[in-house]
């Protein structure tokens, strides 16, 4: 027997028992096998969906770069048609989240994501060859439909290997690449902007993205573990210790904002490369505030804490004069993206930890991801034409609706510190459907 091996065996479990509470002995997990478990997990895991959701925030939002440069005059486009493309685009994005997550629950994550994921990189790489709006408003349907299973997905599949208390930061970690996705979005905007060839530049943008997404889903198809059990990644210590672990456990910003920011600079070039700051900004800070929930398990106040921030960015941008004071708008762009996208990930962090059955999860995770996407419809109706270059009402709107998100999250605080307190005083023999572990409390 390795050295390697045998220390493992010495340290599979504690040896001594755990009274478990109701007469029974608990077998808890060795905190140097746990440690090494989450460390490969961080490794093997994070990386991959990193990658992936890279990929559908850069095909998801290059339209906005696109817009920049003359897309809406080389299609065609009319009026607020525009905004239709992008309200066309949210409608399967945000209603066919539970059926793919149903799907991803039966096939299991690693197969239904790498999958969705190669189909929305064909797609945004054949938007390359549309010329009519009937053309591109067909691509971002399809992109809708392919799309809409990756969130809800990911966070189940993030289910399946993390505890409850350290899934906030992981999905930060994987989240924050969407912003990475839209600073890399803008730099290759700004670089392929400048190119003088046959096709127009936003056609070499699509193709370029497209073919990077197909690529990289055939990558992970292959090194996403299917579960915990059949992988070949882990040791059958670290099996048993994960099973132990388990049992014991914004939209209108990513479409808009390189036109809000044109609003800074007459540069259409320029325009895109200043969105890579404020995206970067949003990376840093989305990993700040979850890891801070996750160590102090508190959703609702850093949740609140990031809304509030955004909300005030949004009313600022859409009342204060910028024409003369530009640097001090720019300055608000990087408040939105402090605050607004940390609730995306907070929220269905929250959720999951909060409900107990592994398939309402799923469902309800999915449903979750729909009501989110719904601000993608308003978002893209909200930014009418007429209003630009302000965008004052859409603005103002979105300072409202964090507002209101503001609210809710204070209510659900305030509901499961209530139920906790009735558990602690005895009030409350256990939470529903977790009447065989009745230590169970909701995350605040």
């Amino acid at each position: 027997m390795s050295p390697r091996s045998s220390l493992e065996k010495q340290h599979s479990v504690y040896e001594q028992p755990v009274d478990g509470g109701d007469g029974h002995n608990v077998e808890l997990p060795d905190p140097f096998i746990q440690k090494k478990l989450v460390r490969k997990l961080d490794v093997i895991i994070l990386p991959l969906l990193a990658i992936i959701y890279f990929t559908h925030s850069l095909d998801r939002a290059n339209l906005g770069n696109a817009k920049t440069d003359n897309f809406e005059k080389d299609i065609g486009l009319k009026d607020n048609q525009y905004s239709l493309i992008l309200i066309l685009f949210y409608i399967p994005y945000g209603t066919l989240n539970i059926p793919s997550t149903v799907l991803a629950k039966r096939f299991s994550p690693a197969v239904v994501i790498p999958i969705l994921m190669f189909l929305w990189g064909t797609i945004s790489l054949a938007a390359a060859a549309v010329h009519s709006f009937g053309g591109v408003a067909a691509a971002r349907i399809c992109l809708g439909v392919v799309e809409a299973g990756f969130f809800p997905s990911a966070i189940y599949y993030l289910t399946m290997f993390y505890t409850r208390y350290e899934i906030a930061k992981r999905i930060s970690l994987f989240y924050m690449m969407g912003f990475v996705a839209n600073a890399f979005s803008g730099l290759i905007a700004y670089s392929v902007f400048q190119w003088n060839a046959k096709l127009h530049n936003w056609q070499y943008l699509f193709i370029i993205e497209g073919a990077l997404t197909m690529l990289l889903a055939t990558i992970c198809f292959i090194l996403l573990p299917r579960n915990m059990q059949s992988t070949k990644y882990f040791t059958a210590a670290e099996k048993h210790c994960s099973s132990i672990r388990l049992l014991l456990a914004a939209a209108s910003i990513s479409n808009f904002l390189p036109t809000m920011i044109k609003r800074l600079t007459k540069d259409t070039i320029t325009a895109n490369l200043y969105t890579i700051a404020p995206n970067l900004n949003g990376a840093i800070w989305i990993i700040a505030m979850c890891w801070v929930s996750d160590r102090f398990q508190s959703r609702a106040l850093c949740s609140m804490i990031a809304m509030g921030v955004s909300m005030i960015g949004f009313i600022c941008l859409g009342t204060v004069d910028l024409v003369h004071q530009t640097g001090l708008g720019y300055f608000f762009t990087f408040m939105l993206t402090f605050g607004a996208f940390t609730p995306a990930v907070l929220v269905p962090a929250w959720t999951s930890s909060n409900i107990t059955d592994n398939s309402a999860r799923a469902t309800t995770l999915g449903l979750l991801a729909g009501l989110q996407n719904i601000a993608g419809i308003i978002s893209s109706y909200a930014f009418r034409s007429q209003d630009a270059p302000v965008y004052k009402p859409a603005l103002v709107l979105s300072g409202c609706c964090q507002g209101g998100m503001v609210l809710l999250a204070g209510f659900a605080w305030f509901y499961y510190r209530r139920i906790n307190k009735q558990l602690d005083r005895g009030e409350r023999t256990s939470v529903r459907g977790m009447e065989q572990n009745p230590d169970f409390r909701y995350v605040l």
